[in-house]
This record gives structure tokens, C-alpha cells and sequence, in this order.
């Protein structure tokens, strides 16, 4: 069977800060050198290392990546600090930078670098045997992310809408915030989020912030501790696409997309790891596997500022790597957290696990939580009512209204998110209804049907590709 081959496309400063972290635990997984792309004696690379990397030559292993930022300063560092290990090609940056507005990464800047990014990953997917999908990792805050990131999504589906394609979405929080507009670029890369990719997996800074401050006993902690967090989540996700065993469960990108998205419009993800003790400790303090699943749906251990308990579990994925000698304990305590899990009835079954014998890089024993949960609704209010704070005083509108946006195009794009929430909120209310309540005699009597999939995708929601058009003549 051939090995799923996965693009990941980093944008922006976060994206690319995150990607480089990602791809230096990656080669030290795989036993790749990761300034020089080798392996020890012209070993071959551990596991299925054509899942994310090409191969150079004889000797030499390349990542399948494109990086791009509108500004040279993070590329220039990843092209000085990591040696020969990337494409140089695959680097690319400008001069400008987007200034924290989605509109110059959507609609300026960022458009005109679109053609040269959209051309280097064309370049890999044709390196690529069998293309299992693309990741795409973003900051929604900045107006690079945010901007040019919506802008490559959407060119990607339209060229190859049969690539599935995840966005890794790193959502802001005052306790980091360095731009103040990030509400606006949140709230209008939504849209394309929500409209355009395949699913969304969030990574929320005001969660991560506050698990790098309690569980790593960091006072203060910066960018690289947050960023740290996500690389090994990440590492834990792509495991079983890059790893396969006796044991292992293979997972591609698109089969965990299917188990996870019940309806089209329900694909924004949350994530939660277990371990999470501090690096410098990892090797010194083993949880026991029973306490770090207990640790794992915890609410205090989600990426994301919210309460996954109070919510409900449309979809669930658990992906345990490293020694299995305990595994069928590590069974009977899946199960048995899976019982005591608000899951929602319409979709009693859909709780995945997948076991990848290769241990990560800190972690003898780990584990990922992935979840469809109804409360990535409050994650998302969040933002919202932050945009509404700026919006309603028209604070900072002007970066907006000067580049092309217009009042009533940016009143639709919150509309969009609003209806996002709605989405969630009505699963949420659908799914805590007693099961009787579902039955084909309840139904009959009562004059009600089975809760319909909300459609909200279906509609037509905002598109943005207008002012592209008319700002070009088009």
C-alpha cells in the first residue's frame, strides 16, 4: 500500500516559527539531521519517512514544505539557522509584510506573492506519489496568516479539491497579543475556515498561555514555550502517518477527517496531550497511562480556552504512541472514560483510537486527544465579542476601508462567524436531548422529525473572492 505523502504549508511569522520547531522533532524522530537533511552512515530514515519528507539523491532527505511570510525576517532566520535541510526554493518571503492587516495579506501584498507560492507547491505535489493532504499552519491574528493564509487555502481547493486540506490555526489572546487588530483578522479568516477547508484544528493562545503557566511552572512564558506546546501536540497527531508497526494503526490525514467531521459545517477541532510535564522533568516524571487519560479530557488540558466536559463530544480521536506493554490497560481506561463522556447520542459510535509503537522525542508514553466538541463555540464567542469592541467605535476600521474592504462586505464576514457558533450551538442542544426523543414512535406522535444536519454550509456564505475582482478589473 502506498504511504500517504503530506504538503505542509507554513505562513506568517507563528506559522513559521511552528513549522520550523515541527520539523526539527520530526528529522530527530525520523533519524534525519536536521542542518544537513542526512541520516548517520546513509542509514535509511526510521519508519514511513516518505510521509513527510522527498528524497535527494541517495543520501539526502528533503521536507515535503513551503514556507512564506510577507516579511524576510523569520525566513531569513530558518534559511542561516537550519543549513541545507530545506529547499531553498520552498522559502519565500517579501520586503513589505502585511502590518497586521488581513486586508494587504488577502487583497495586497499577499496576492502578489500567490502565484509564486501556489508554484512551489505544485512543484511537491508532483514530487508526491500519492497525495494524502495538506496542512496548512497559520496564525489567524496577524494580517499574514490570516490573509494570505485564507487567500492559499482557497487557491489549493480550487486547483485540488480532492486534497484535504486541515488548517492548523493558532487563535490570539491578550495575554499575547502584539497586534490589536487581531480580532478583525480572526473573525474574517473564519470565513474561509469555515467555507473553504476541510477542517480546522485550533490551537488557542489564551489556553496555552495559562497550560505553560500551571503545568510548566513558567511565571511568564513566552512565543517559544507556547510554540513548543504545539510542536509536540503536532508531533503526537502526524505519528501515526509517519509511523506504522506491528501494533500501529495507520492513520492519514484524510481518514482521521472522516471520522472527525459529522457534518461539513462541524469541523473546527480541539486538542488536548498528555504528558504535560515540563520538558526538563519529562524523562525524571512517567504518568502512569490510566492518569494520563484521565489527564487528557480534562478540561484544564485542552488547547482551548473552554470547558470540553460542560460541551459535547460530537467526534472523538485518541492516539497513544510509544511502549505498548500496558495497552490493554490503556484499553479498559478508554473505555472506561468513554463512558463518562457528554457524547452526543446521534452519533453514539464515533470515538477512534490509534496506537503507534514509535515513541516521541521526550516522551517514552504519550497521547493525543482530538475533538469535534460543541464548546469550540465559546473559543469562538470569544473572539467575536472582541471584534465587537473594536467594531461598534469603527476603531482601526480605516486599515480595512483603505484596502478595499467595505462596511457592509465585513458586517457579512461577522454574520459568517455568528452562524458558525449557531452551528455548534444547535448540535449542542440537539445532542443533549434524551434518546427517546429520537426514536421513530416519539417522532411520529409528537409531530417531529430526527434533528436535521444543519445546513449552514450548504448556504452560500460570504465569499471574498469580489474584491479581489474588483480591485483587478475582473
Amino acid at each position: 500500500m502506498k504511504v500517504n505523502n503530506t504538503i505542509v504549508v507554513s505562513v506568517g511569522q507563528a506559522g513559521n516559527q511552528i513549522a520550523a520547531s515541527f520539523w526539527k522533532t520530526i528529522c530527530q524522530e525520523h533519524g534525519i539531521d536536521s542542518l544537513t537533511g542526512q541520516t548517520s552512515q546513509g542509514a535509511e530514515p526510521r519508519g514511513n519517512w516518505s510521509a513527510f519528507f522527498s528524497k535527494l539523491g541517495d543520501t539526502s532527505y528533503v521536507p515535503r514544505t513551503v514556507m512564506v511570510d510577507l516579511e524576510p525576517s523569520v525566513i531569513n532566520n530558518i534559511r542561516t539557522s537550519t543549513g541545507s535541510l530545506f529547499n531553498p526554493a520552498n522559502l519565500i518571503s517579501r520586503s513589505e509584510g502585511a502590518g497586521g492587516n488581513f486586508a494587504v495579506g488577502y487583497l495586497g501584498e499577499g496576492r502578489e506573492a500567490l502565484p509564486e507560492v501556489m508554484a512551489r507547491i505544485e512543484s511537491e505535489v508532483e514530487r508526491c506519489d500519492n497525495v494524502g493532504g495538506i496542512i496548512v499552519l497559520q496564525s489567524t491574528g496577524g494580517g499574514t496568516g490570516s490573509g494570505l493564509g485564507s487567500l492559499i487555502i482557497e487557491a489549493i481547493k480550487e486547483r485540488h479539491p480532492e486534497f484535504p486540506v486541515l488548517s492548523c490555526a493558532i487563535l490570539p489572546s491578550p495575554q499575547v497579543s502584539s497586534v490589536v487588530t487581531e480580532p478583525y483578522n480572526t473573525v474574517f479568516a473564519l470565513n474561509t475556515l469555515r467555507r473553504v477547508a476541510d477542517a480546522c484544528l485550533i490551537f488557542d493562545n489564551e489556553a496555552l498561555f495559562q497550560l505553560a503557566h500551571r503545568k510548566w511552572n513558567i511565571e511568564s512564558p513566552t512565543v517559544d514555550d507556547l510554540n513548543l506546546l504545539i510542536t509536540e501536540a503536532l508531533a503526537g497527531l502526524t505519528a501515526s502517518m509517519r509511523f506504522s508497526g506491528f501494533l500501529t494503526v495507520e492513520i492519514s490525514l484524510r481518514e482521521l477527517l472522516t471520522n472527525l467531521v459529522p457534518q461539513p459545517s462541524l469541523h473546527f477541532l480541539m486538542i488536548s496531550f498528555a504528558p504535560l510535564t515540563p520538558p526538563d522533568r519529562s524523562k525524571f516524571e512517567e504518568l502512569g497511562v490510566e492518569e494520563m487519560i484521565r489527564s487528557l479530557f480534562d478540561n484544564g488540558s485542552v488547547f482551548a480556552a473552554c470547558s470540553p466536559m460542560e460541551g459535547r463530544f460530537l467526534s472523538t480521536a485518541v492516539l497513544y504512541r510509544g511502549v505498548m506493554d500496558d495497552k490493554p490497560l490503556a484499553d479498559a481506561a478508554l473505555a472506561a472514560i468513554r463512558e463518562q463522556l457528554p457524547l452526543t447520542y446521534w452519533i453514539p459510535t464515533a470515538f477512534k483510537i490509534g496506537y503507534v509503537e514509535q515513541p516521541g522525542v521526550a516522551h517514552r508514553k504519550s497521547m493525543v486527544l482530538l475533538a469535534n466538541n460543541t464548546e469550540v463555540a465559546r473559543v469562538l464567542d470569544r473572539i467575536c465579542h472582541n471584534f465587537d469592541k473594536l467594531w461598534q467605535r469603527k476603531a482601526f476600521a480605516n486599515w480595512y476601508l483603505n484596502e478595499g474592504m467595505s462596511e457592509d462586505q465585513i458586517n457579512a464576514l461577522r454574520a459568517s462567524a455568528q452562524e458558525l457558533i449557531q452551528s455548534y450551538q444547535v448540535a449542542e442542544e440537539s445532542g443533549a436531548k434524551a434518546k427517546v426523543q429520537d426514536s421513530p414512535e416519539v417522532a411520529a406522535r409528537s409531530g417531529t422529525a430526527r434533528p436535521a444536519a444543519d445546513d449552514s454550509a450548504s448556504r452560500a456564505a460570504v465569499s471574498l473572492r469580489d474584491l479581489v475582482d474588483r480591485r483587478t478589473g475582473h
